[in-house]
């Protein structure tokens, strides 16, 4: 009898969850600007109902509703959104009920999301635009391109100087179709973990309204670059350069995404430095940092300086942070 009145109340939650789903997936086409939250609160049901229940009950909820969505609106896009938030909503359910720190859930959620990702844009160039990868990186750099054009004579208008406009327009140039390609691998990385990191951060907010606890983030001020993650960045660079010399094909996925994600990450170093810094040691409000970071992480010069801190501070470990360093010194 306990059996039966389990599989009954799981069945009308499975239910009740597929129907809030399917509200929000329509909101989230219908509604415009909505989809910057949907995409984050879609996933937020499904990981609930997989910590109430199991896999099998929230696999079934996003099934279904993935089916009711696409006979609504779409089938095709009914399928890609119900990949979408259902591959992050179950891997955030599986790392929340196997209780892993939040560092490893991120990871995991950033890789589901960079899949969700390409299955979305493959489902999306090969069944709907139909034109291709290339064709729709060439067509979205023209409408750049031609946004650029606009915005340069309306600073002209207001007197800046083509010596001023010169860089940007040298900058664009850098854009060609062929390095957007080569740019692919490091956006889907950098976006999965910006769409992880938010996604756990979100859920994390709404979960403690239904008493489910998530492991708690490390604080801005304790994000460093591991020494291992370093080295494998630095490795993987270099062997792109050194296939680039016996031009080897692929070599410049190789070295766009490892430079990419290695400028990144001493950077973020550098800038979670100076905040410890300022936060830990000089007592500087929070808003005041933040304003100084907003201010400076973009301006070539300072973002230079924020590199070469975040190096030293893989050198040095200045506030105590890795654990194979640490290690060594104890």
């Amino acid at each position: 009898m306990d059996n039966r009145s389990l599989k009954t109340k799981s069945i009308v939650e499975a239910g009740l969850i597929s129907a809030l789903i399917v509200v929000l997936a329509l909101i989230n086409v219908y509604v415009p600007g909505f989809s910057i939250f949907g995409t984050f609160l879609l996933p937020i049901p499904v990981t609930v109902l997989y910590l109430r229940h199991n896999f099998k009950v929230s696999l079934s909820a996003v099934l279904v509703s993935g089916i009711l969505v696409g006979l609504t609106y779409d089938p095709i896009r009914g399928l890609t959104s119900a990949v979408v938030f259902g591959l992050t909503g179950l891997t955030l359910g599986y790392c929340i009920k196997k209780d892993m720190k939040a560092g490893i859930t991120i990871i995991l959620l950033s890789a589901a999301s960079a899949l969700g990702t390409i299955i979305d844009y493959s489902v999306y160039l090969n069944f709907i635009d139909k034109r291709g990868l290339m064709a729709f990186i060439t067509a979205g750099l023209k409408m750049l391109n031609e946004s650029m054009d606009s915005a340069i004579k309306i600073y002209k208008n207001f007197g800046i100087t083509a010596e001023q406009i010169k860089p940007l327009q040298d900058t664009m140039k850098l854009f060609t179709p062929e390095f957007v390609m080569h740019l692919i691998p490091s956006f889907l990385i950098i976006g999965g973990l910006i769409s992880a990191f938010l996604s756990y951060k979100i859920t994390s907010m709404i979960l403690k309204k239904f008493r489910f606890n998530m492991k708690e983030m490390r604080p801005f001020t304790e994000i460093y670059l591991n020494s291992r993650i370093g080295v494998v960045l630095v490795t993987l660079l270099l062997l792109g350069i050194v296939l680039s010399k016996y031009k080897i094909s692929g070599y410049e996925y190789i070295v766009t995404t490892s430079q990419v994600l290695l400028q990144i990450a001493l950077i973020l170093d550098g800038v979670s430095l100076l905040t410890f810094f300022l936060r830990r040691k000089f007592n500087i409000s929070k808003a005041v940092v933040v304003f100084i970071i907003i201010f400076t992480v973009l301006q070539q010069p300072f973002s230079v300086i924020y590199m070469y801190a975040g190096l030293a501070d893989i050198i040095m470990d200045f506030r105590k942070l890795d654990p194979l360093r640490r290690g060594k010194l104890e």
